[in-house]
């Protein structure tokens, strides 16, 4: 009688172990076809995500240069003691130069960091010039030119920076 039992019981053990074996293989089954479903619309679609990619990145740009563009519109004007706030990575800041003269720029925090603005009538005339700051310099060291140019600086170091006038 226990002979009996137990081999219903080692039976029954048999039978559920070989139905799990038979889900499982089929799910296993699913899984590759999922993978291979997933590989060839992802193959297809590249070209699309490309797209995407460069009309975002097209979008920063085109945000950037209206960025620069609003900066350089509320422009404050170029004056002694004037200086703007730290700039981070990517932020920018402008000064208008309206009159005749020369103008020294340095960076409060790193006053090693300079150049310099010279304003002449005659000089070609521009409504803007950008000049970036890299590796803790201004990348002109003397730039001219006519009154009216706003000079818009673009911080591209990981420090910050800002723009002050002497």
């Amino acid at each position: 009688m226990i002979n009996k039992k137990f081999g219903l019981i080692l039976a029954a053990g048999i039978l559920a172990l070989a139905a799990c074996g038979e889900e499982e293989q089929p799910a296993a089954n699913d899984a590759t076809e999922v993978e291979e479903q997933e590989s060839a619309p992802a193959e297809e679609t590249a070209p699309e995500a490309e797209e995407e990619m460069a009309e975002e990145d097209t979008e920063k740009e085109e945000s950037a240069e209206d960025d620069a563009e609003k900066v350089a519109a509320e422009a404050p004007e170029a004056m002694s003691g004037a200086a703007s706030a730290l700039l981070a990575n990517g932020e920018t800041t402008s000064f208008a130069f309206n009159e005749a003269g020369e103008f020294s720029i340095f960076c409060e925090p790193h006053p090693v960091m300079k150049m310099t603005v010279l304003v002449e009538e005659g000089a070609e005339q521009m409504d803007e010039v950008a000049i970036d700051i890299a590796d803790y310099e201004f990348v002109e060291e003397t730039i001219t030119v006519a009154p009216g140019t706003t000079i818009v600086w673009t911080n591209q170091d990981q420090v910050q920076h800002n723009v002050a006038i002497k």
